[in-house]
């Protein structure tokens, strides 16, 4: 592929409209500072060609690729493959998303009506086109001093991929990928087959098992069905010895049960006769209680009265004497005169009042007489001691009359309780009388004569001798005769001759359905519970057999079922063993075709490495300056090399970083034109390198050039990129270099 053209509108720096015209061969250097817009064209040149990036985001991949300010970028490019030529554009809109063209050019002109707008079907004929992917295209054909490298970072699988797309025998992929669908298919469905065969397998040994099962099932039957007849027999024998004891317990039960009813009829009857006698004794009682119980309350409360009026009497007469008492002895105890006893009566407390008066007044005056007679005449003196006399004799009175007022105090209150306590006993005498005249009786003794008089009349008419007796007779009498009422009697009696009535005509069914030879048979009640239980298992016995073989039966006709749906398996499983063979055998075919097909790929593809060695070994020292000779290449790309200087073979990972850089060149240099030269259709082709020779001083670069001068059979446009000023060593250069505005120029081009 040789690129012609190429035309920038708003694609990262390139603001302004540009297009470049290539020379269809030689070395083309670019040149210019850092962000002069140099790896730009290539990545142009990239993006061009196989469009945005698979696995970005599409809207932030345009978004970095369209220039600050615009709102699309537009690429072109126009190349050639072979014999044909092609224009390819594409429009990377930040809000209209990605549209791209891809026109054939006959004749210098675009043939329109052959030109394809679907992205995929542009991607897919470009890949046709160059014979490389975007992934081969950056490996091989796009070179980048930081990625070097990348041949051997790529995992083998990947790696044999990219060789057999570029070399074009890609159809060794495409077969075996074919081969290994078909196979997977196969593999699927003989996996198919093998669950159909598993699955036929177990419904073959179910269906085996089940009708072993069938077979041992039916013969079961048999035995129990022979079983359950014997059982019948039996049970027809018990049955018929229960039937009997059955007959004699309800002939005898029912005769109990008549006698019982008998019973309780003749205590009907005297529940009557007694309800007649409660009704008159309950009429006697009440009648009783109606006459006597007023009068016996009566006098019961009048006996209460006066016996409450009597013992408040009697305690105040003693205490009237008590208190007699209690003041005689007072005016014993305090031993006074006649006199005083006389002063008793009168106004004490003045009198009382008087000597404090008179004793406090002489006392004053002797004080002031002696201290007159001290001071100014001491004949003063003998009168104030006759002061002290009087008060003397005075503070006596005071004394004397104190104790008097005592005395009286407790004189005084003595009268009062006895005048207070003659006067209650005077009331209680005419509270007494006032009973006396209202009722006739003046003592508790002839209210209990009156008492005692109707008690016994009471005990005439109902043999009991209160009136509380005989109500508790008349409540529980009637508590009795209730309990009576409510069981009704009358109905009760008419309902038990029912009963008997019936029972006797069940008698008389009984004797009619009288078993034959009953007569010979004496009832035993433990005999009949015997009978009883052993007629009940054998019908549990004949019932669990029936059961058994009811389920049985079930089972048989379940494996009859499940045996009609097993048998198609039963059948078809020898058919399907010979179909999994078939499977097996194709399987095992198109793994000895996928087999062939991966060696014989892999044989092709090992060339590649001898060729890419040969090619290597005659540039390495035209790179070097002849310090280096020999370098082996192993499968996965790692390498040695054999170094003139130390006479031996070293590991790459001990040369410093600008020797490993010439070694790797060499290697992708020798390893992409190797693979090119492997093509089945052979192509002249553009390559790619962006800042590869930076680290390289001036006689090495001479060598790359050189390297690059004698690969121009398979490399006939050469474009490499470069900062500082490679003129003098390719062909054609062309110098960009920023605007005013930021935007890439070209500043000189020497084509």
């Amino acid at each position: 592929m040789i690129i012609h053209s190429l035309k920038l509108l708003g694609f990262r720096i390139m603001g302004e409209p540009t297009e470049i015209s290539f020379p269809t061969e030689g070395r083309i250097g670019i040149l210019g500072q850092n962000e002069s817009g140099k790896s730009t064209i290539l990545q142009a040149i990239e993006y061009a060609l196989y469009g945005l990036k698979k696995g970005a985001g599409d809207a932030e991949d345009r978004e970095n690729l369209v220039t600050w300010g615009k709102n699309e970028a537009k690429l072109e490019i126009k190349f050639t493959s072979g014999q044909d030529t092609f224009v390819l554009r594409r429009v990377f809109g930040v809000k209209s998303g990605h549209r791209a063209s891809l026109t054939p050019v006959i004749r210098e002109f675009e043939d329109k009506s052959n030109s394809i707008t679907s992205l995929k079907e542009i991607a897919a004929k470009i890949e046709q086109i160059t014979g490389m992917d975007r992934d081969s295209f950056t490996k091989l054909i796009y070179i980048k001093q930081k990625d070097l490298d990348a041949l051997r970072e790529l995992a083998k699988s990947k790696r044999e991929q990219l060789v057999n797309k570029v070399m074009g025998i890609e159809i060794f992929d495409s077969s075996s990928a074919n081969v290994k669908a078909d196979k997977s298919e196969l593999e699927v469905k003989l996996n198919e087959k093998n669950i159909r065969l598993d699955s036929a397998r177990n419904n073959k040994e179910e269906y085996e098992r089940k009708l072993g099962q069938k077979v041992t099932m039916e013969s079961s039957i048999t035995s129990l069905q022979q079983n359950l007849e014997e059982k019948k027999t039996m049970l027809n024998q018990a049955k018929s010895l229960l039937e009997k004891y059955n007959w004699l317990n309800a002939f005898n039960s029912t005769n109990e049960m008549i006698s019982s009813l008998k019973g309780q009829i003749i205590e009907v009857k005297k529940n009557i006769i007694d309800i007649s006698g409660l009704e008159d004794k309950i009429k006697l009682y009440s009648t009783t209680l109606d006459k006597y119980k007023p009068e016996i309350l009566e006098l019961q409360n009048l006996h209460e009265k006066l016996w409450d009026l009597e013992i408040h009497l009697r305690n105040a007469e003693s205490s009237v004497k008590s208190t007699q008492i209690k003041k005689q002895e007072t005016v014993e105890k305090s031993r006074l005169s006649d006199k005083e006893i006389e002063l008793l009566s009168k106004d004490l407390a003045t009198l009382k009042h008087h000597q404090l008066v008179y004793f406090i007044i002489s006392l004053l005056a002797g004080l002031g007489m002696f201290v007159v007679g001290f001071i100014l005449a001491s004949v003063l003196i003998p009168v104030g001691f006759i002061f002290f006399i009087v008060a003397a004799y005075a503070f006596r009175n005071y004394l004397k009359l104190d104790k008097l007022i005592t005395m009286n105090t407790e004189v005084y209150t003595l009268t009062k309780q006895l005048e207070e306590q003659e006067e209650q006993v005077s009331n209680l005498k005419v509270d007494i009388e006032k009973v006396a005249s209202q009722t006739s009786f003046r003592s508790c003794d002839q209210i209990d004569k009156r008492l005692s008089v109707v008690i016994e009349e009471i005990k005439k008419a109902t043999d009991i001798d209160s009136i509380s007796g005989i109500g508790a007779v008349l409540e529980s009498d009637k508590r009795t005769l209730g309990d009576l009422m409510r069981s009704k009697p009358q109905e009760r009696k008419q309902e038990l001759q029912r009963q008997v009535e019936e029972k006797e005509s069940q008698i008389i069914s009984l004797e009619e359905t009288k078993p034959p030879s009953i007569d010979e048979l004496q009832y035993d009640k433990d005999k009949h519970k015997v009978a009883d239980g052993r007629f009940r298992e054998l019908q549990n016995d004949c019932i669990e057999s029936d059961k058994e073989i009811q389920k049985k039966l079930g089972i048989i006709q379940q494996l009859k079922i499940d045996l009609e749906l097993l048998k198609p398996d039963f059948d078809s499983y020898p058919m399907l063993e010979q179909e999994i063979q078939t499977f097996k055998s194709k399987v095992k075919l198109l793994e000895r075709v996928l087999l062939e097909l991966s060696e014989t790929s892999k044989e092709l593809r090992n060339k590649v490495i001898p060729h890419a060695r040969f090619i290597i070994n005659q540039i390495l020292p035209t790179l070097t300056d002849g310090r280096y000779s020999d370098f082996e290449i192993t499968e996965d790309l790692k390498f040695k090399v054999h170094s003139n200087e130390a006479g031996g073979y070293k590991e790459r990972e001990i040369f410093s970083g600008g020797t490993q850089d010439q070694f790797l060149i060499a290697l992708r240099l020798a390893f992409t034109q190797s693979i090119l030269d492997s093509r089945v259709m052979a192509d002249k082709y553009s390559l790619l390198m962006d800042e590869c020779i930076s680290s390289s001083d001036d006689v090495r670069k001479q060598g790359i050039f050189e390297v690059l001068d004698a690969m121009k059979q398979t490399f006939s446009q050469i474009f490499v990129i470069a900062h500082e000023d490679i003129s003098d060593f390719v062909d054609y250069h062309i110098v960009l270099a920023r605007n005013e505005h930021g935007y890439m120029e070209i500043k000189s081009k020497s084509w």
